[in-house]
């Protein structure tokens, strides 16, 4: 999308067609580290080219890693697992929460010293929660307050990490784990809830061996990652903001081709068959050690649900937009166990439910739940609150709007999904940037 700030939506015609959605983010970001990281030449396909993800591909280059880039392929020439070189100067994360907590789980078992930092917003978010066990396992962060710049004194000689899960996160997990891989010895892991396990995958599908047993993983540090070819599956959260277009848009019917369908990512579709959608999801295969398939999504009456839990972390990233289809659906959802929303971006039931109530919905939260009531979206003013999720989810609620649906501060949509307002665009969406 162009550089321009706000977006203002129109009631939508039925929303036809089949769509092709950017590369998944997190596997984009782990393909680049642990690229990096391997033996030997790959090539990255279906790379998705956002703001966040070449805030990677630069923080690795910075390291000095080889790294090309033609059309939506990234070429990597890897140097091994000890290879990286200290930087230059301070690394800059952007507005990626991923980048900065997985890259500090590197940088800290390195022989050199670093800082990595970000925007004002990402200087904002808590990184105690990786801080906290890799000092345990004998790393060196300053950190004011636990937050952003992190100036990480390299520690090669880390003590092997015994993780229990303190908060479901697949960022920490995956921090520790990619330290891990630097250390001698065995490290193991424990989820009382699992998250998504796109690190896990990555390094079996470069040869890593790893021992999986349930909610428990153990890996030996200090292996070879033999470098090999990444195709990644389109992104399931990106996909949402479609998915739910389709189901709430009268008439509607949509196919999303090749999207990445985790088992820890698919809590949306739970939810939403849950509610009455009608969503078919076919021509499932494996492809670089995940599972894609193609999801077909038509309009249907959605009712209300109430849901917490272990659901939660599978959907972590697509509660903004579960919350406008909430807001379509007859009756009253309640969800809770979401406290985590309060530390992304923004804070997502702050930012959800301002802007649910201004555009003419009844909508309560306290610290870790909210509660919608379905009804007619008037349209209206909200804010995007500088969070892209928060944006692109009022830009489809705005495709039921009575009246324009205006949103402001929306260039924030390519830190995730550059390609987001053409793709509306091109299934007759009239959309306008001011």
């Amino acid at each position: 999308m162009s550089s321009q700030n706000n977006l203002i939506i129109n009631k939508s015609k039925p929303l036809i067609g089949n769509l092709k959605i950017p590369g998944d983010k997190s596997i984009s970001h782990r393909s680049i580290i642990l690229g990096a990281l391997s033996d030997g030449e790959l090539t990255i396909s279906n790379f998705l080219s956002s703001d966040d993800c070449n805030a990677t591909i630069n923080a690795m280059r910075e390291l000095g890693a080889d790294i090309t880039i033609i059309d939506d392929q990234v070429h990597i020439k890897g140097k091994g697992l000890f290879s990286l070189k200290k930087p230059k100067q301070i690394i800059d994360a952007g507005n990626s929460g991923t980048l900065i907590r997985l890259l500090t789980g590197v940088l800290a078992a390195q022989d050199f010293d670093s800082v990595i930092t970000g925007d004002d917003t990402l200087k904002k978010r808590p990184m105690g929660r990786i801080i906290k066990p890799l000092i345990l396992c004998g790393a060196n962060i300053e950190a004011s307050e636990y937050k952003a710049p992190l100036s990480i004194c390299g520690t090669p000689s880390l003590n092997p990490i015994e993780y229990n899960q303190d908060v479901a996160s697949a960022q920490v997990k995956s921090c520790l784990i990619l330290s891990a891989l630097h250390i001698s010895g065995q490290s193991s892991f424990y989820e009382e809830i699992q998250t998504r396990d796109h690190t896990e995958n990555l390094l079996e599908h470069f040869g890593y061996e790893i021992y999986r047993d349930g909610n428990s993983f153990s890996l030996k540090g200090r292996q070879k990652l033999i470098a090999k070819d990444i195709l990644i599956g389109s992104d399931i959260s990106s996909a949402a903001f479609f998915i739910v277009a389709s189901l709430i848009v009268n008439g509607s019917c949509i196919e999303i081709r090749s999207v990445n369908i985790n088992k820890f990512r698919t809590g949306l579709i739970t939810v939403l068959r849950k509610m009455g959608a009608d969503i078919e999801i076919t021509d499932v295969k494996e492809v670089s050690n995940e599972l894609i398939g193609n999801i077909k999504a038509r309009h249907s009456k959605l009712r209300c649900i109430e849901i917490k839990g272990e659901v939660i972390p599978s959907l972590i990233d697509e509660l903004p937009i579960l919350f406008i289809a909430c807001a379509a659906a007859s009756g009253t959802s309640k969800i809770s166990g979401i406290e985590e929303l309060r530390y992304k971006e923004s804070d997502r039931i702050m930012a959800m439910e301002n802007g649910l109530r201004e555009i003419g919905i009844v909508v309560h939260s306290s610290k870790d739940s909210i509660e919608i009531t379905g009804g007619k979206i008037t349209g209206g003013k909200i804010s995007s609150y500088d969070d892209h999720r928060i944006a692109m989810s009022f830009a489809i609620a705005g495709l039921i709007s009575q009246h324009s649906l205006t949103i402001m501060n929306t260039q924030n949509i390519s830190t995730s999904f550059p390609s987001f307002v053409t793709l509306l665009r091109e299934l007759g969406v009239e959309v306008f940037e001011v």
